[in-house]
């Protein structure tokens, strides 16, 4: 090998060295998790199969909605509990773009999210399958509601974009419980009145103002996330991006035409008692 050979070798070896430097920086700009290393689909699998098994081993005097909101308010209680210890036990920077829009960042404790997204994702997909098989579980807002989070979790795990967002908008999940204690005792008039309350409150708290904080940081992010992947010539992400955007849009839609739903149920006056003669 000539002086120039080995001169042009060291070169090339160079600027190959930058060129996988630069990409390996800018993902980590944009993220380092979830791990290849997790079972995503075994975890998916699994949670459906688990879900499946719970409804059919209910005691059969159970309707398929009543069954249905026991395994809802197991889900709601795994998810919450879930983000209360990832908010106890770890860091939560919500301004920092690769921990909200991006794919989160390992070593963080960011790693464990994509365990409790894949068990959500089986919850859902077993209980959209539950909906077309029972139209008493169906509603058209329920269905909307699931078919968005799924694409939503799904793309975010598979490839790391709003992933640290999915996770923590789990804990909307609070309201769930006290919706579905009030329809499992609706024969309680006392009960029924407190969770339905409780409901309302939870609902406040957890959809309108927690949820609304947390995307509205991912779209606080946006723009820095988008220069990221611009520089980085990431257009995947660009494009997974602007769906996941989109998508959360369509959540605070729903939520404010559950909220309307929620206010006409409590303004809309009461029907007077017929005195008895």
């Amino acid at each position: 090998m000539t002086l120039d050979d080995h001169a042009r070798f060291e070169c090339k070896f160079c600027i190959l060295l930058y060129q996988c430097t630069y990409t390996y920086v800018n993902n980590i700009d944009l993220g380092n998790t979830p791990s290849p290393d997790v079972p995503k689909y075994t975890i998916i699998f699994l949670s459906i199969v688990v879900n499946s098994l719970i409804f059919y081993l209910l005691p059969s005097k159970l309707t398929p909605l009543l069954k249905s909101y026991v395994i809802s308010s197991i889900h709601a209680i795994i998810c919450v509990g879930s983000v209360i210890n990832f908010f106890a036990r770890y860091s939560v920077n919500l301004k920092q773009v690769n921990r909200i829009a991006g794919g989160g960042v390992y070593g963080t404790g960011d790693e464990i999210m994509t365990y409790s997204i894949c068990y959500s994702l089986g919850y859902f997909t077993y209980d959209l399958l539950l909906m077309l098989f029972y139209k008493s579980v169906r509603t058209t807002a329920a269905l909307a509601h699931h078919i968005i989070i799924l694409l939503a979790f799904y793309a975010g795990a598979i490839n790391g974009i709003c992933h640290p967002c999915h996770f923590y908008l789990l804990a909307e999940e609070l309201s769930t419980i006290p919706l579905n204690l009030k329809a499992l005792y609706h024969h309680r008039p006392r009960l029924y009145a407190i969770f339905g309350y409780l409901f309302i409150f939870t609902f406040l708290v957890s959809r309108l103002v927690y949820g609304s904080i947390v995307c509205g940081y991912a779209f606080g992010a946006a723009p820095a996330f988008f220069q990221m992947a611009f520089n980085a010539g990431d257009l995947t992400s660009v494009t997974f991006g602007l769906m996941q955007g989109s998508l959360c849009l369509l959540t605070r839609v729903l939520n404010i035409y559950w909220t309307i739903l929620i206010l006409r149920k409590i303004l809309r006056p009461s029907k007077p008692k017929k005195k008895s003669s």
